[in-house]
């Protein structure tokens, strides 16, 4: 089997045992993460860091970057249709550190991470693998294919 990161904790668990925490996170995230962002949650509250943060003042469009940031507004949830017809859905949280702040689109089955409490207005989040696009409200973070948001203290 697979270990991503497990390098960077073989010192403090068993493989098996390593195995076991990433289930156990891909489970409590309702299987929203894969393994390899399950991974990073376990690295991280072991913790351990798979990633260094860039500030968000050093952001620029169409980087991909790792973030931490504490959510300072909550939008509300839009519904709409896509072009092939399906209905998504989308909120976004405005994240601040000391250098600025942004705008971190939640799509579809991320919303719920708002709708079950595990992020809101004084949380600080840990947005892993995220790329970075400039929009008309100024920069727009979204979480990458194979990235997640880890909330710290959660």
């Amino acid at each position: 089997m697979r270990r991503p990161h497990y390098d960077k904790v073989q010192d403090l668990l068993s493989p098996e045992a390593y195995d076991a925490r990433v289930e156990a996170v891909i489970g409590e995230w309702g299987g929203l993460l894969d393994r390899d962002a399950a991974a990073m949650v376990v690295v991280d509250r072991l913790g351990r860091s798979v990633a260094s943060f860039l500030r968000i003042a050093d952001l620029g469009e169409g980087m991909e970057a790792n973030l931490r940031a504490t959510v300072v507004a909550v939008s509300p949830v839009r519904t709409f249709n896509r072009q092939d017809g399906t209905s998504g859905r989308v909120l976004n949280l405005e994240l601040r550190d000391e250098s600025g702040s942004c705008r971190f689109a939640l799509w579809d089955d991320d919303v719920g991470l708002v709708e079950r409490g595990k992020i809101a207005v004084g949380s600080t989040v840990r947005a892993l693998d995220c790329y970075v696009k400039r929009t008309n409200f100024g920069l727009d973070v979204s979480r990458g294919k194979f990235g997640a948001l880890v909330v710290e203290g959660a």
